[in-house]
């Protein structure tokens, strides 16, 4: 698991191929990814008082039920829309990155707790 201040590249910790919502959806689903990644290195970040980083770069797609679990989840299982706005970054330099950054913030906004 990555530590705090650290740059988690969803390509090279979780999978190139990220889809679905939980595993019923097969196993590089949101669900697994915010569970096993991505909330405990914020937990790391939010502890540390640090930013974590997630880049987008390297993924082929993502799905819109991978990235509202993924994201939007975490307020779900008990982060705070401020918390996850003031440590959490989201970065893409690939071709159409922003639109799926822009998605990820609608879902977090959007998410109830």
């Amino acid at each position: 698991m990555p530590t705090a201040n650290d740059t988690i590249n969803i390509a090279e910790v979780f999978s190139a191929y990220p889809a679905g919502r939980d595993d019923n959806d097969g196993p590089f689903n949101g669900s697994k990814f915010r569970d096993s990644v991505l909330a405990p290195s914020l937990r790391a970040a939010i502890d540390g008082s640090q930013k974590l980083i997630v880049s987008l770069d390297g993924v082929r797609s993502f799905g819109s039920s991978f990235l509202e679990e993924a994201f939007g989840g975490l307020v779900r299982v008990g982060f705070s829309k401020a918390e996850i706005r003031k440590h959490l970054t989201v970065e893409s330099n690939m071709v159409g990155g922003t639109r799926y950054i822009e998605a990820i913030t609608r879902y977090i906004d959007r998410a109830g707790g």
